[in-house]
């Protein structure tokens, strides 16, 4: 009764604060939570495809949180045992029961639709050999031990990670704390640009990353999971891949329709994920969505069991309208103090998970957003050192305050789902940063992005609210005044450093069968790109 009492507090102070918000604000977030969002998984626009060239920012926040709600909805309760439902909302339960704990103290024991989704390390393999199937869950290696404090935990979503940068996916090309190996040159979208993140308790802060089942199927059909046929299909040497490497967008429609669509005619689906070790901290599992993972220690290469709390989110996902992508990013309410706020925010009674306002251990541990990786830039060797320790916290702060008009926004949805779960819903607890896109996207060739694309990958200016600099604090933590498409256009398939990848980084991380080959022929293509007029 006490949270209960509490939350009822939360709604009342939250319809207050959006009265007295300008009109026009408050106009955009009621709409949204009355007349946009959808919480039923059986109707057509439960997972958006936006494929109706709207052009205004509102209705792109809107579409992020609706994005929010189909891809954390419980999966559907069949999977994993039936591995084709992954991806498949549960259709049998309401929005009462949308990110309710089944236990107090417990973590969540039913897992959202998108952990469902295709690991990326279960698709870039060593040797390039072929992923397995939709909906195949990451295996977890034998030496992960499930002995200790979590084993009597009655816990149904559970998963494998040991990526603790950002970008950590295959050590060939990235820094990896587990592997304890140095890229040969800095990675500026490897998390924090500097290796890792940690929080405010001394623990390493956990990423993963998931593909959709359009996205994995193209990669699949396509073998793309080799690098050699990556090179294939961006030149389009078979005359059968006209639009080069280009993912899929998913069915182009005049109208919403009246049932979901099945997944495999979606567009393209990416999701980063970051997660705090919230073990032993039973009190806060209720403003988390939880799970139990097996986490591999970067330094003591010990595999054990912990129960996690999601901090962060990023969504990015391609349709007919937005060949470019539209870039979604979420965050926990707890993770940093917002900047110029009105009335300031107060910390949460754990304290900020990744600022500390009372910080006074001096400039080494207290200045904000300092990278845990330094390159020398101009140094020949490009020589890399770890100047901090890695249970040192980083003292992290918001560098872009969020836009009030997202505020609003927030504010609402958060108090529906408050109020539509009785205060129950972990989901409450999270916001939405901004949403990046482009309003009248102009693809270099039709087919897009057409063979022997190169980067940088352009279809025009993109946008957000306020123009503000789109940046999650825990996953671009020391490059915050960059916008996501800074960077991945620039993304490239495995092994070049111009043929484009449609904005994924995914694909940099693929190995070849034929290594030697696709050497000599990327060197080929590289050279009779330069001395072409």
């Amino acid at each position: 009764m006490h949270k209960f009492r509490l939350s009822k507090l939360l709604l009342v102070s939250t319809l207050l604060s959006l009265f007295f918000l300008p009109s026009a604000q408050a106009s955009d977030a009621d709409t949204c939570v009355q007349q946009q969002l959808v919480f039923d998984p059986n109707s057509g626009g439960f997972l958006p495809v936006n494929n109706f060239n709207t052009t205004g920012q509102s209705f792109m926040n809107c579409f992020g949180w609706q994005l929010f709600i189909a891809l954390n909805w419980p999966v559907d309760p069949g999977w994993p045992a039936n591995a084709a439902l992954a991806g498949e909302p549960n259709r049998k339960i309401t929005m009462a029961q949308f990110g309710v704990p089944q236990a107090a103290g417990q973590p969540m024991a039913t897992a959202p639709v998108w952990a469902s989704y295709k690991d990326a390390n279960d698709i870039f393999l060593p040797g390039a050999r072929p992923p397995t199937g939709w909906g195949v869950q990451t295996l977890v290696p034998s030496n992960c031990s499930s002995e200790g404090s979590l084993k009597a935990l009655s816990v149904g979503a559970r998963k494998f990670m040991n990526a603790t940068s950002e970008s950590a996916i295959n050590a060939r090309h990235r820094f990896h704390l587990s592997s304890g190996t140095l890229a040969t040159l800095p990675d500026p979208i490897m998390e924090a640009d500097g290796g890792w993140l940690t929080d405010q308790t001394g623990n390493l802060v956990y990423f993963e990353r998931k593909v959709g089942k359009a996205e994995f199927n193209y990669i699949v059909n396509n073998q793309l999971y080799d690098a050699a046929q990556q090179l294939a299909v961006a030149q389009n040497v078979d005359g059968q891949h006209p639009a080069g490497l280009s993912l899929p967008a998913g069915e182009e429609l005049r109208s919403m329709p009246k049932t979901p669509l099945p997944q495999d005619q979606l567009g393209a689906l990416e999701l980063k994920a970051a997660w705090r070790i919230l073990t032993g901290q039973p009190q806060l599992y209720g403003r988390y969505l939880t799970t139990v993972a097996w986490l591999k220690d970067p330094a003591t290469l010990q595999c054990n069991q912990q129960v996690v709390g999601l901090v962060g989110l990023h969504i990015i996902n391609k349709t007919q309208s937005s060949p470019n992508f539209i870039w979604t990013t979420f965050e926990q309410v707890d993770n940093v103090p917002e900047p110029d706020q009105v009335p300031a925010q107060q910390p949460p009674a754990e304290g900020f998970t990744f600022n500390n306002p009372d910080c006074t251990g001096g400039p080494d541990v207290c200045t904000p957003n300092v990278a845990r990786i330094q390159c020398q830039q101009h140094n020949p060797d490009r020589q890399c050192t770890e100047p901090y320790p890695r249970d040192q916290p980083v003292q992290t702060t918001r560098v872009n305050p969020v836009p009030s008009e997202m505020q609003a926004l927030n504010a609402a949805v958060q108090a529906s789902f408050a109020q539509q779960t009785q205060g129950q819903s972990v989901f409450q607890y999270y916001k939405l940063i901004n949403v990046l896109w482009i309003t009248s996207p102009t693809p270099p060739n039709i087919p897009e992005p057409g063979p022997k694309a190169t980067v940088p990958l352009s279809y025009g200016a993109f946008i957000s609210q306020d123009n503000v600099p789109v940046a999650n604090t825990t996953m671009e933590t020391y490059v915050q005044g960059k916008e996501c498409n800074v960077c991945h256009q620039n993304a490239t398939i495995a092994g070049s450093t111009t043929l484009a990848s449609d904005f994924s980084f995914l694909f940099n991380n693929a190995d070849s069968a034929t290594q030697n080959g696709l050497i000599k022929r990327v060197q080929a293509f590289e050279t009779l790109k330069d001395v072409q007029p």
